[in-house]
């Protein structure tokens, strides 16, 4: 069966689809990108990734014509044509123009594609294993906190975390503070109170990180080395896979995953 893919509002076949090769995002990462998690054939947090969008076209300086209930209807049309019960949608967003490093203008185009994944999020029955990326560190700047389609540093850090046969692995930023994985927003646990880095820090501005903060209590606190070495629980968000316990950091084992079995049982209310 043809995979249905969209181009803005054109649903397509798969293989009658093809980027054009000046276009910019290709050329000069001039875009970013949503993942979203499809449940019982439904959006999962829909509200917040468009919420995001919007954002981070203001950000880039993009001119996005699309509202919610638009982006909301065009996604529901593919994910019937492709009869996905569970899966992962990925939308990317790119400034759709002529011109080099300056373009000649910001409209915004998107090309969406879905594929079929576990329906709802599945809680991991052995724990993850970390280490640091120490190679490349992320600015402290609120061009961080987006979701490009420059994601060199992520890809790096995963073959990084391959070669010494991690799960993951943390990314640092230049202040060498602990910020997020290769994927994932960072949460950790000490003395029953959880904590997260600061947007301010560098780490990506997670959609998952977003309703977990809606749903708990959570603080805000620059991470360092020493604060993952005393927590007592250690877990990691994103918006495809929920909710993901680490079992170890380094040399640094945990013993508990309660909290993050309790933030995993919310997402499957």
């Amino acid at each position: 069966m043809s995979k249905y893919i969209l181009h803005n509002f054109d649903l397509l076949r798969e293989e009658d689809f093809s980027l054009k090769i000046n276009n910019r995002s290709f050329l000069y990462a001039d875009g970013f990108f949503e993942s979203i998690k499809v449940i019982n054939s439904i959006c999962f947090n829909l509200e917040c990734h468009f919420d995001r969008i919007e954002k981070t076209a203001k950000f880039f300086k993009m001119d996005i014509d699309l509202s919610y209930s638009e982006l909301k209807n065009i996604l529901d049309i593919l994910i019937i044509k492709n009869e996905i019960i569970g899966g992962n949608l990925r939308v990317v967003f790119f400034r759709e123009s002529e011109g080099k490093y300056f373009p000649v203008e910001n409209k915004i185009s998107f090309v969406a594609e879905i594929e079929k994944l576990d329906n709802g999020f599945l809680f991991n029955e052995n724990g993850l294993k970390l280490g640091v990326f120490k190679e490349i560190r992320k600015d402290k700047s609120k061009f961080s906190n987006y979701k490009t389609t420059n994601a060199v540093i992520y890809v790096l850090a995963s073959i990084y975390a391959k070669e010494n046969i991690w799960d993951d692995c943390l990314l640092l930023n230049s202040e060498n503070n602990i910020i997020e994985s290769s994927n994932s927003n960072l949460f950790l646990v000490k003395e029953n109170i959880i904590f997260t880095p600061p947007l301010e820090d560098g780490c990506v501005d997670g959609t998952m990180r977003n309703y977990l903060q809606s749903q708990f209590n959570v603080v805000e606190k620059s991470i360092t080395k020493k604060d993952l070495l005393v927590a007592s629980e250690v877990f990691l968000t994103n918006s495809i896979k929920g909710v993901k316990w680490i079992e170890r950091f380094e040399e640094k084992r945990y013993q508990s995953y309660k909290v993050a079995r309790l933030v995993f049982n919310k997402l499957n209310f």
